[in-house]
């Protein structure tokens, strides 16, 4: 599968000066930081945690996938 740089989704954080970044597949797993950058890391580290919670094989698979959109956006951001 090819990696999404739209899936990737980049809003206004909580507090003034903050970005919040998170995967259109996980909604519910968001991660906060200065810049998109900074955010999309915190992200990849939030998706690897939920790894371990993944019970099925295709649930894996699909984090695992999140993961390498989230990366691929930090990379076209760096």
């Amino acid at each position: 599968m090819a990696t999404d740089l739209s899936r990737v989704v980049v809003e206004t954080g909580a507090t003034a000066n903050t970005t919040s970044v998170h995967h259109r597949d996980f909604p519910e797993i968001r991660a906060e930081g200065e810049t998109p950058t900074i955010a999309g890391t915190h992200l990849v580290n939030q998706l690897t945690k939920a790894l371990d919670s993944a019970l099925t094989h295709w649930r894996r698979e699909t984090i695992e996938h999140a993961i390498e959109d989230v990366k691929a956006f930090i990379a076209q951001g760096s």
